[in-house]
């Protein structure tokens, strides 16, 4: 009976930890730095992803669901996509 209730214990106490650790990290506020919008409703560019290439990028933001995007430099050397929320 000991036996159950101390790996019952431990089992609540784990899943408490994990339960605070998930609740934490999802509710780290998004940076300011990724979207601008100047009115409401009006378009909001999005950050997708960082590609190796100005190709790789081109491709992805071809398939995409969005009818804007933009393929830009970064100081990495990388390329970034940015889509347009409202297209």
């Amino acid at each position: 009976m000991r036996t159950r209730l101390v790996l019952a214990g431990a089992a609540m106490g784990a899943a408490l930890l994990t339960g605070g650790t998930i609740a934490t990290v999802q509710a780290a506020p998004a940076s300011s730095a990724t979207t601008t919008a100047v009115v409401p409703g009006a378009s909001k560019w999005i950050y997708v992803g960082t590609y190796a290439s100005d190709e790789a990028c081109a491709r992805d933001g071809r398939n995409s669901v969005y009818s804007k995007w933009d393929c830009k430099p970064s100081s990495s050397g990388k390329w970034q996509l940015w889509v347009d929320d409202a297209s």
